[in-house]
């Protein structure tokens, strides 16, 4: 009997052991830090995960140049025009570091915390997955959250077109081109005949005589004046050209020659002037 107690005993301590065991490991991984890939919200608030950087981010100086000018070659060639873009595809994290005429492109694979408080470095490589330490290009940056919990801007020192000075980046609310071309020339517009004209932030450019999918050009190299050019993307083979530029509050279109090989001039006088509606 009193062998039967004891195992009675032993046994209810063995259960309220493994409960107590089950307890604790539940804990641990509700307590646990995110996966820095996998999109959770980190427990740590001070911590930076890869996937809090994931966006399009340009370069303060410019986007304000861009606003106040309307103009895209005009704003590159007064203060530098940079994008970071951060992108996840699939588990991994491709990040695309542009001034609109040369891009670098790498993975970036973790961010670390540096020395200062707010101030951290992503880890790039061209390669995802293990790679040797003389392959990471280390990008630091500096930032802090708002209220919600989210990087609105980075100061970001870049090392490929900025030569590692700190210069203030912001987020994008919408993909790159759309805010261009919502900030340079979307609306709807009437020429001096009453014709009506009107380009899209999507990139749709419909004018009395034709319609084509446009992109504004970014590369001032391309020409001295402004540029719209068939989209790429959603027209490879398209071969319109249009300049533009704002004077009085009006936008003038331009009758565009080709200088050389992705070169290009605008006629000096517009054949169009536009009044915005």
């Amino acid at each position: 009997m009193a062998h039967q107690l004891r195992s009675a005993r032993v046994f209810s301590a063995l259960v309220v052991s493994l409960a107590l065991i089950a307890t604790v490991q539940a804990q641990d991984q509700q307590n646990a830090p995110a996966d820095p890939k996998d999109g959770t919200k980190p427990i740590r608030a001070d911590r930076v995960f890869v996937s809090d950087l994931q966006g399009t981010w340009i370069s303060q100086p410019y986007l304000e140049k861009l606003k106040a000018t309307r103009a895209p070659h005009a704003a590159a060639r007064q203060t530098p025009a940079l994008v970071v873009k951060v992108q996840k595809e699939e588990r991994t994290y491709p990040i695309l570091v542009t001034n609109f005429q040369k891009a670098v492109l790498k993975f970036l694979l973790d961010v670390e915390p540096d020395v200062k408080p707010g101030s951290y470095r992503m880890v790039t490589a061209p390669e995802d997955g293990v790679v040797n330490s003389s392959d990471v290009i280390y990008i630091y940056f500096r930032g802090k959250r708002n209220a919600d919990g989210k990087f609105d801007s980075l100061s970001i020192a870049d090392p490929y077109f900025a030569k590692r000075k700190f210069l203030t980046f912001t987020r994008l609310p919408d993909a790159l081109e759309i805010v261009v071309n919502r900030l340079v020339i979307a609306g709807r517009y009437t020429d001096e005949q009453g014709r009506n004209y009107e380009f899209t932030e999507g990139g749709d450019a419909i004018l009395p005589e034709r319609k084509f999918a446009y992109e504004a050009s970014l590369d001032p190299r391309t020409a001295a004046c402004e540029l719209l050019l068939s989209h790429r993307e959603r027209e490879p083979q398209g071969q319109e050209r249009l300049g533009f530029a704002w004077k009085g509050g009006k936008l003038q279109l331009f009758d565009v020659k080709s200088a050389k090989k992705d070169r290009h001039t605008c006629d000096a006088k517009p054949f169009a002037i536009l009044t915005p509606q």
